[in-house]
């Protein structure tokens, strides 16, 4: 950037930023970024769990219709094409026999800074999760 030298200006001194102009703008931006970041961090974290959690209850939905249709819980089928980028999805049996219940847990790929760790649900549509910082109304967003 060119320095423009004023007519008026006995001294001929140019105007422009000075360094201690410039250094005071640098902070400025650091601080802002210092209180963005972290924020921005949080919103895609509660984003990627609710878009689990709608994965989450898409399985138990299919694992229901099965029941609806043969009477029992089928716990090979329904994770066809359920894919997240940060989530790893599992579903199992639960209870005897092994097709009286189900169980489906999302765990994150990124534990660091996750409040809520493994997302469960399970065929009595109960919720849980697995680290003690985070609590499941928190977690699960009411849902």
């Amino acid at each position: 950037m060119a320095a423009k030298k004023v007519a008026g200006n006995p001294t001929g001194a140019s105007l422009g930023f000075s360094l201690l102009e410039l250094v005071i703008v640098l902070a400025l931006i650091a601080v802002l970024l210092t209180i963005a970041v972290p924020s921005y961090r949080q919103y895609v974290q509660r984003a990627e769990r609710a878009e689990a959690i709608r994965l989450m209850l898409t399985i138990a939905e299919c694992q229901e219709r099965i029941r609806a249709e043969t009477g029992f819980y089928d716990t090979t089928q329904c994770l066809d094409g359920v894919s997240h980028s940060s989530y790893n999805f599992r579903l199992q049996s639960t209870g005897l026999p092994s097709s009286s219940g189900f169980a489906v847990t999302a765990e994150p790929g990124n534990i660091e800074g996750n409040d809520c760790g493994t997302l469960s649900l399970d065929h009595t549509g109960a919720r849980g999760i697995t680290s003690g910082s985070g609590t499941v109304s928190a977690c699960w967003g009411g849902r």
